[in-house]
């Protein structure tokens, strides 16, 4: 911390998510023959299955709703109070990289040092009780980011730190199966994720300075949030 200062050349980065899943829930007539015919096989079939539709389905969801990834509004709201908190002047813009890796970051910006972010999971998934499925009626998101100080002279990642919200946790919003079909045009849902995303660039924000409370910042609003 620092050698981060004013002077400092810092590039800032973003990277294209993992494809966003939601999962209906519910073994398929098709899952149950599988697994009769071919035992443990067809259980695996069937799995790579309902992953294949559980990406359709969530690409679908994303061309109607225009949903988008929350590692822009992490970004934005991490780098808001780290920029505060180091006294640092005005950031760069962040680029969209195809790669992450940090010999591939030194050849893009040469020198200084990169903070990176990336959305590593994002999905919608059925609400379980007593390791039993519902009736398919609840659903909660799940999400994990990661923010990364790449110092680029000797490639060196100085920190790393992630946020993980699994759909079992109190903090991620409850949906209907209305609102993750897109019946609401995706608005529950984008709600949702703005809370996840205010809380994962909070976190993460705590992770990089080792503190245990803030930043003090009021939570996204949906106009934020899709700027």
């Amino acid at each position: 911390m620092n050698d981060l200062s004013g002077k400092t050349k810092i590039h800032i980065a973003h990277y294209d998510p993992e494809k966003f899943t939601i999962w209906i829930g519910g073994q398929t007539g098709r899952g149950i023959a599988l697994g009769i015919l071919l035992g443990g096989i067809g259980g695996a079939i069937e799995g790579g299955l309902q992953l294949d539709e559980a990406r359709e389905t969530g690409a679908k969801f994303i061309s109607a709703s225009q949903l988008m990834d929350p590692v822009t509004q992490i970004e934005n709201r991490f780098l808001r109070a780290w920029q505060r908190e180091l006294q640092l002047t005005a950031l760069p813009a962040a680029q969209l990289m195809s790669s992450d890796s940090a010999r591939r970051l030194q050849e893009q910006f040469n020198e200084g040092y990169v903070i990176d972010f990336k959305t590593q999971k994002w999905s919608i998934e059925p609400v379980l009780y007593g390791g039993l499925s519902s009736d398919h009626s609840t659903y909660r998101p799940s999400y994990t980011g990661r923010a990364r100080l790449v110092r680029l002279h000797d490639q060196k990642i100085v920190w790393e730190g992630t946020c993980t919200y699994a759909k079992d946790q109190t903090l991620t919003p409850t949906l209907n199966r209305d609102e993750i079909t897109g019946d609401d045009k995706g608005t529950a849902l984008k709600a949702a994720l703005q809370t996840l995303g205010d809380a994962c660039a909070d976190d993460l924000w705590r992770q990089f300075f080792g503190r245990e409370s803030g930043p003090d910042f009021q939570p996204t609003t949906v106009t934020e949030a899709t700027r």
